[in-house]
């Protein structure tokens, strides 16, 4: 089977219902024959006045005279059919959630999207819909712009030049045979289209097997050496969750940010998240799914914004590894450290309530979430510069200088007044989940390194973007960026509000935690280094 690059769409009747439906209704509430106007348009060809309206020939008010013209000589009497445009506008303004929802997983898997319409040029003439449209697509070719509507061939050749591809590297989705034939004599890969769900189901066949519905931003159809027993699952949600349906689990993989896999899954009408350990031989305590899960329901019950987290599977002969389930929490991660698209306000805001999560999270009383075995109780600071002192060592591939120089100094000023909570491990503000409208955590994730430890060290975490250069592309950089002008505290006055809410005296050797975090990660990025050579 050919790569496809590319998935090009028809407007009406594909992503949208098709006019006829619209115009079926006009000439019901008219009195007028059934099907009077799909005739006009059929019969008088590209001679007649739709023709010439879609091929930008005719303006809307001549082409409203020459089809009123059309209807009443085939009428034997006078017809005005100006109306049938405000029938038309207002049944198609919602496109099809299952075809919108396809053309986001298309995009997700790098392929690009196209759309392919006959139209005309009028106030309003896309439907409601294909300047809403626009972001969801590389190339938009509109008849009466180009003046050549389908099914005339130059209409896909010019599409195909836009995106600069073979016809073989395409496939176009319409609900016209005349249109699909035209195409698909073209070498262009072809759907015909006669209801949305089937069209999606059609395209995944097409597209080798690629999940194309229940899209979630940054998810990908999983790949084959992360795929996972669906019947077997699917078993599983029915005995733990007590879930129930005749189709199979819908499933997606997020697509960065974790050691661990993670998916999105649909399935009985919930939205949930599973995460599990990667397949292969593992270190005995590497990716602890199970710490995971006993942390974030501990936390959760003691005021940490959690997902609800439904249950722990430690059978790996179910789905390959142990993973546990949570719910889909349907919010905001900002992985952009700027808040790009908001208010000034609003981004005060949101780096308040970063802070506010930590507080919860280094506020929980250990004992009373049952989490005394979860670490050990003191050491932590210097448990983990040796721990990452030996990791940089074994990946070293060359001197550092500047390296060799913290591991000298960092013991040497190691802080001995190290307080002891439960520690994220990597708190940052994207691995937060936001209300969609608020600027209100209603979720936290990625806690395979938390512990028990020094809560300084999460603080550093959070504001190591404020110490890198936007160069530095491992994580979001503040370093470069006019932070008062944008409304984001610096790092001064993150770490005195975060003082101020927990009840500290302010840090004295702050310098001391945002030099061990740099440290940590640098260690991590030569251990990756060291790994693609």
């Amino acid at each position: 089977m050919p790569v496809t690059k590319a998935v090009i769409f028809d407007l009406g009747g594909v992503i949208v219902p098709q006019p006829m439906i619209a115009f079926r209704e006009f000439e019901k509430s008219k009195g007028l024959p059934a099907g009077l106007i799909g005739r006009m348009i059929v019969r008088n060809g590209d001679e007649g006045a739709w023709s010439k309206l879609e091929t930008g020939e005719l303006a809307f008010p001549q082409f409203m005279e020459a089809f009123n013209k059309e209807c009443s000589k085939e009428m034997g009497q006078d017809v005005d059919m100006t109306d049938m445009f405000v029938s038309l506008h207002a049944a198609l303004i919602n496109p099809f959630p299952q075809i919108i929802d396809a053309i986001k997983c298309i995009r997700e898997e790098g392929m690009k999207t196209a759309i392919i319409t006959n139209n005309w040029k009028q106030p309003g003439n896309d439907y409601g819909m294909l300047s809403k449209l626009k972001p969801l697509f590389d190339v938009i070719i509109e008849s009466c712009l180009l003046g050549i509507r389908k099914p005339d061939p130059r209409i896909f050749h010019a599409c195909l030049k836009e995106l600069d591809l073979q016809p073989e590297e395409t496939v176009f989705l319409d609900d016209l045979g005349v249109n699909v034939k035209s195409a698909r004599q073209l070498g262009i890969r072809t759907i015909k289209v006669t209801d949305p769900d089937q069209a999606v189901r059609d395209l995944e066949k097409e597209l080798g097997g690629l999940c194309m519905r229940c899209h979630k931003e940054d998810t990908i159809t999983v790949p084959k050496h992360l795929e996972i027993n669906m019947d077997k699952l699917k078993s599983y949600l029915n005995w733990a969750l007590k879930l129930h349906s005749k189709d199979p689990p819908v499933i997606r993989c997020f697509r960065h940010g974790q050691s661990n896999p993670t998916y999105y899954v649909f399935y009985g009408g919930k939205h949930l998240v599973l995460r599990k350990k990667p397949p292969g031989k593992l270190l005995p305590s590497a990716h602890a799914v199970e710490r995971e899960f006993k942390v974030m329901k501990a936390v959760g019950q003691h005021g940490v914004p959690i997902p609800k987290m439904y249950g722990l599977c430690e059978d790996s002969s179910l789905i390959g590894t142990p993973f546990y389930i949570m719910e889909y929490v349907d919010g905001k991660i900002f992985k952009d450290r700027a808040l790009a698209g908001l208010t000034r306000q609003q981004r005060r805001e949101v780096y308040s309530e970063m802070i506010n999560t930590l507080v919860k999270i280094h506020s929980v009383n250990i004992s009373a979430a049952g989490l005394d075995d979860y670490g050990k109780k003191g050491g932590y600071l210097q448990r983990n510069m040796t721990r990452w002192t030996r990791q940089y060592e074994a990946s070293k591939t060359h001197e550092i200088e500047a390296m060799d120089k913290l591991i000298k100094w960092l013991p040497e000023h190691l802080p001995q007044d190290e307080r002891v909570t439960v520690v994220h491990g990597d708190f940052r503000v994207d691995n937060m989940i936001y209300h969609p409208t608020k600027p209100v955590a209603i979720g936290v994730i990625d806690w395979e390194l938390s512990t028990i430890g020094d809560p300084l060290t999460d603080l550093a975490t959070c504001c190591l973007g404020y110490y890198t250069p936007s160069a530095l592309d491992v994580i979001p950089a503040l370093g470069d960026l006019d932070l008062k002008e944008l409304g984001i505290p610096s790092v001064e006055e993150v770490v005195a509000e975060y003082c101020q809410k927990i009840g500290i005296a302010p840090i004295h050797n702050w310098d001391w935690y945002v030099a061990f975090g740099l440290f940590r990660m640098a260690a991590i990025i030569q251990g990756v280094y060291k790994r693609s050579l």
